[in-house]
């Protein structure tokens, strides 16, 4: 709200932290996250790389600790929401299905943004619902670019089980 713009510093940090995440080094990523001052840990863009930061570490507790904080910090973003589905999926607590109620919250929320959609058939591809993974599917192809998507699903592990179909589109 009445927050200033991030100053030169930070961005450099950040911008710096990014590099070494790019490059697989969470640890040098990790050191420039922390000369970030406290005011500046709230921005969408340290949040997200400090979740980055815990993934690239698999450590999937804090990664779902930055997410939440992510969502009550932007919750108008969708990368919150996305990245909590991802990181509960993963987390000692998590699994499929809590990763895919907590995404159709953001289906709701997020009625236009195609990835997802894309995530949600991913997760039922995951738990053997095959025609859901389909709707969800041919929602993600609707909504965002179909080329780019079609593409993207022929690569996705998660998706191995419509493989096949996909060769046709």
């Amino acid at each position: 709200m009445g927050r200033p713009e991030t100053s030169s510093k930070t961005a450099h940090h950040l911008a710096s932290a990014e590099g070494w995440l790019l490059l697989h080094n969470p640890i040098e990523a990790l050191g420039e996250l922390q000369c970030i001052p406290l005011e500046d840990r709230k921005d969408l863009l340290f949040l997200e790389l400090n979740w980055r930061l815990h993934a690239d570490l698999q450590e999937w507790e804090e990664a779902l600790k930055v997410a939440i904080q992510l969502i009550s910090e932007h919750p108008s973003d969708t990368s919150g929401y996305i990245l909590r589905s991802y990181a509960i999926r993963r987390s000692k607590e998590g699994s499929l299905e809590a990763a895919s109620q907590a995404l159709l919250e953001a289906a709701a929320k997020f009625p236009k943004e195609s990835i997802i959609p894309y995530n949600l058939a991913c997760y039922a591809a995951q738990l053997g619902n095959l025609k859901e993974a389909r709707d969800f599917l041919r929602m993600a192809l609707e909504l965002g670019d179909r080329q780019q998507m079609i593409r993207m699903a022929r690569r996705d592990e998660d998706l191995k089980p419509l493989w096949s179909e996909l060769i046709k589109g």
